[in-house]
């Protein structure tokens, strides 16, 4: 994971874990000399949990994906963080968003289905806090035909589409010049993943997709279920014994020591 800054004022800031102070003061990790930027502005603490953006200077001006911060924030790759005038991307490393050759778009619109398995959730802009349902194809852009209409000029008309292909999402580029940002790396064609941020300009959507993987998770390997049972129980259940079966086998024991009791007291044993 690493802090790019926006302006390129100066080199990405690399970190896997720990904190890091963000401020105009020397002791700082990361020393900012923007414009109202506080002298112990904030800090990022990044570990198992996720990454948080705790404010250290509540008068000091903080904003994560133009929404103000007072205290904390819970921060996902791909948002974009204003401390006073500087402006920083927390982006993941670039080779974690690796380039797909996609499967070829499909041309029969398929019936939508309710509820949606995937949604992207607006996180900025005028989509904040709103669920668009992704069926087969969400197609992204400024043009009024499309299923998402943005009105960021640098958009293509028919930007981008997000693709829906069974337990798979990809990302396809359209006509978009410079592609799109996911988790802060800019990608044309991509394998998208629950919990993804995809960035459209100023119009931030995080990945929303219930029983498919996040990104780093496998999904079951494809010999789990030859290993398993026809009727998909696991292969110890598959091969034990019917319910029936069981019943029998106890009537008949019970029935051979009945046999056994009986010749002991026949022979007045």
């Amino acid at each position: 994971m690493r802090l790019s800054f926006a302006s390129g004022e100066r080199a990405d800031f690399s970190m896997d874990s720990g904190v890091v102070n963000l401020g105009s003061a020397g002791g700082n990790g990361v020393v900012l000399a923007g414009k109202d930027v506080a002298p112990w502005h904030a800090r990022l603490n990044v570990d198992a949990r996720g990454i948080v953006l705790e404010v250290m200077d509540p008068a000091a001006r903080t904003h994560v994906n133009g929404r103000p911060v007072r205290e904390k924030a819970l921060l996902r790759c791909g948002d974009t963080i204003c401390l006073g005038s500087t402006v920083l991307v927390l982006r993941a490393d670039p080779g974690a968003i690796a380039a797909v050759t996609l499967p070829p778009a499909r041309t029969v619109a398929a019936a939508p289905v309710q509820p949606a398995r995937v949604v992207l959730r607006g996180v900025s802009g005028r989509h904040f806090g709103k669920a668009i349902a992704v069926n087969q194809c969400l197609v992204v852009g400024t043009g009024a035909g499309c299923d998402l209409v943005l009105d960021d000029a640098r958009l293509a008309p028919r930007h981008a589409a997000v693709e829906l292909d069974g337990d798979h999402l990809w990302l396809r580029n359209l006509d978009a010049v410079d592609g799109t940002l996911v988790n802060g790396v800019r990608v044309h064609d991509a394998a998208i993943h629950a919990g993804d941020q995809l960035t459209f300009d100023r119009s931030h959507f995080v990945v929303e997709a219930p029983g498919l993987p996040a990104r780093g998770e496998a999904s079951a390997p494809a010999g789990e279920a030859e290993a398993a049972g026809m009727d998909g129980t696991p292969a110890a259940e598959a091969d034990a014994p019917s319910g029936h079966g069981g019943v029998w086998w106890l009537i008949g024991a019970a029935a051979l020591i009945a046999l056994v009791l009986l010749l002991l007291i026949h022979r007045g044993i």
